[in-house]
């Protein structure tokens, strides 16, 4: 099993938001459908084609079923492969200040990825990769926080140019 975990500054809710846009895109790329957040749920499950796979075998199909999904604190997803071989990875948000709070909103992101491949090979390149996608997905959720609050802050200049717009198109009428 693989586990990295950070702390943010981000709303929970914007980050749990953002990945599952994120899942939702995915969904899109890979079979053509497009999917409303609201109709996303545990059980939606797809086929998708991967890169590389564990194996160094490329362009292998996977199911990708969501198995846990509670918002905003888990997304569950399990990556099934052939010969019983699949991966589970999940994100967990756990709030650890008050929404809201003036010094801002701190969340803990602990990101786990665990295997169950059958090939006798398996164990000694898991050890392998293991070392290598923990920094990756420390860097990873560093890339999340970052997009988060820049989607954030764009969500604010939008919001504010609209309030501008009303109030210079109220305003223009005395000069």
């Amino acid at each position: 099993m693989v586990k990295a975990s950070r702390v943010m500054n981000v709303p929970a809710q914007a980050l749990f938001d953002m990945l599952i846009e994120s899942v939702i895109y995915d969904i899109k790329q890979s079979t053509g459908k497009t999917v409303r957040p609201a109709n996303f749920k545990k059980g939606t499950n797809y086929r998708k084609r991967i890169k590389t796979n564990a194996k160094g075998q490329k362009g292998v199909s996977v199911k990708v079923t969501v198995t846990e999904l509670e918002s905003p604190r888990i997304y569950e997803a399990k990556f099934e492969g052939g010969n019983d071989s699949y991966t589970v990875i999940r994100y967990e948000i756990e709030q650890l200040s008050e929404e809201g709070d003036e010094d801002g909103d701190y969340i803990r992101v602990t990101y786990t990825e665990d295997y169950n491949d059958v090939s006798k090979m398996a164990k000694p390149v898991r050890g392998f990769q293991k070392l290598i996608a923990k920094n990756n997905f420390k860097r990873t959720l560093k890339g999340m926080e970052e997009s988060v609050k820049e989607n954030m802050k764009l969500k604010e200049e939008r919001a504010a140019e609209k309030e501008n717009a009303k109030n210079g198109d109220s305003s223009s009428d005395g000069e």
